[in-house]
């Protein structure tokens, strides 16, 4: 009878050995194992993430109630960012609209030093009035608070009021710690 663990006698001491193909198949369970407790903490990993998914917020900017269907018009949207009491270095923000009428044709930074420069951007995406707009800044003087980060020209066709579709992806201080923060956007107002 063949046997599965075999006793052999060396230098006086009892040995007992495992064939090899024992021992792979042992390996194999015991990466099994592992790769299963690694998926378990990658998915808490994602609930625990959940809890921070961004958040799809919609917000009607009000229009003049005046003018024909067809007659153009151009607004600017403020976006502007409350990071709270903690200073804001970077952030990432994403603004669309689904209605007709609206299209992108242009961007430009915030009022804060740290922003004023235009955000970074995807030229080709506004094509279909969705823009993603991110900036960070690295030196000390950084906005804590509401800040205007940018601002994003839009020109329209029709009177009313529009609907724009905002997302807040990220928020971070100047060592790369997320930071809670809220996204807001409003109708420009001149300067007087």
């Amino acid at each position: 009878m063949n046997q599965v663990l075999r006793e052999s006698r060396h230098s006086g001491c009892r040995c007992w050995s495992i064939p090899r193909s024992w021992a792979l198949l042992v390996l194999l369970d015991v990466c099994l194992v592992m790769f299963a407790l690694a998926r378990v903490e990658s998915q808490e990993a994602v609930r625990e993430n959940a809890e921070q998914v961004v958040k799809v917020e919609r917000t009607i900017v009000k229009g003049p109630a005046d003018g024909a269907a067809n007659d153009d018009r151009f607004e600017a949207i403020d976006v502007f960012v409350d990071s709270g009491e903690t200073a804001l270095a970077a952030y990432q923000v994403e603004l669309a609209s689904r209605a007709p009428g609206m299209e992108i044709v242009g961007i430009e930074g915030g009022e804060h030093p740290a922003f004023r420069n235009a955000p970074y951007y995807d030229p080709r995406a506004i094509r279909n009035n969705r823009v993603i707009l991110a900036a960070f800044h690295t030196g000390n003087d950084l906005p804590v608070g509401r800040s205007r980060v940018a601002r994003v020209h839009v020109q329209l066709q029709g009177s009313g009021d529009r609907e724009y579709e905002t997302q807040l992806t990220a928020t971070a201080t100047a060592d790369g710690q997320r930071i809670p923060a809220v996204m807001s956007i409003a109708r420009a107002v001149a300067a007087p």
